[in-house]
């Protein structure tokens, strides 16, 4: 009896630690495909865009963001307009400020960069400015290897933008981007992010939901949303209201993160549309 009472302030402590709720860290993803800096596109060229943006990304003030096509001096004017981010990445053309740029921009108050780095969609991946297969432009993954301040830990983040004018290039893009995930992030935790010219529900996005599932246990977020998905017809809309449902951008993740929801934001102001895309956004628990 004695030895039984000296353990029961033992097996209090234990069973109040075990039921003490754990820390929920969640974490806001967006991909946005923001559109390069085209004088042609008029009423929704950057410029007119710029207000419809900032905006936007100050009232959602999403964790990590990957984006597409911007120009260097986009990246500075969303750097301005978005107070509390930094960005990896560099221009396609020429691995400096030439080009587009696929970005990964994240909040400095959630995250310290531990490590960064890019590579070319082709056959010589650490070329700059280097064209894999058919593709006519040359393409490429940055990623960034971040810390999660307030849990700890480490995770990869990659992002994307394949080509536009072959169904090979996208899918030999697939291919190797999977593979550099494997050698990039081994057992981390990774969150891809990107615009892959690749339509929901053709034969070539059912191949890459398999393999990447397959080869790296990376899952499309829209299907595993513990929330209702909102607005996930298309994420594409070429600044037209009437444009056929078309959906090519996606987020993908891995075990390690439970979804807890997933949606495209259809902004627009008058006439201007925020970009040619919707941005598309899923929130993320670290499990």
């Amino acid at each position: 009896m004695k030895i039984l009472l000296r353990l029961a302030p033992v097996f209090i402590l234990f069973f109040t630690f075990c039921s003490a709720e754990q820390p929920v860290h969640e974490i806001k993803v967006m991909s946005f495909n923001v559109r390069f800096d085209n004088p042609a596109d008029g009423i929704n060229a950057w410029e007119h865009r710029i207000p419809l943006v900032e905006k936007y990304m100050n009232n959602e003030m999403p964790d990590i963001v990957g984006m597409q096509e911007n120009l260097y001096h986009q990246n500075e004017d969303l750097l301005r307009i978005m107070p509390g981010y930094a960005y990896i990445g560099t221009g396609r053309d020429d691995g400096e400020r030439g080009g587009e740029f696929s970005p990964v921009f994240y909040r400095t108050q959630i995250f310290d960069l531990m490590e960064h780095g890019q590579f070319w969609l082709s056959e010589t991946p650490d070329i700059p400015g280097s064209i894999g297969w058919e593709a006519v432009l040359p393409r490429v993954v940055g990623w960034a290897k971040l810390k999660h301040l307030e849990s700890e830990r480490e995770m990869f983040v990659f992002n994307t933008h394949f080509s536009h004018v072959s169904d090979l290039a996208r899918e030999k893009s697939m291919l190797f981007m999977s593979d550099q995930i494997l050698k990039i992030a081994g057992n981390y935790p990774v969150i891809v992010t990107g615009d892959f010219n690749i339509t929901k529900g053709s034969a070539l996005y059912h191949q890459m939901i398999e393999h990447l599932k397959e080869n790296n246990g990376l899952r499309n977020v829209e299907y595993y949303s513990q929330q209702p998905v909102e607005n996930a017809d298309d994420t594409f809309n070429a600044f037209r209201d009437d444009t056929e449902a078309r959906v090519i951008d996606y987020i993908f993740t891995d075990k390690h993160f439970e979804v807890k929801s997933y949606g495209v934001d259809k902004v627009k102001e008058g006439e201007i549309f925020i970009s040619d895309h919707w941005p598309i956004k899923a929130v993320l628990q670290l499990k």
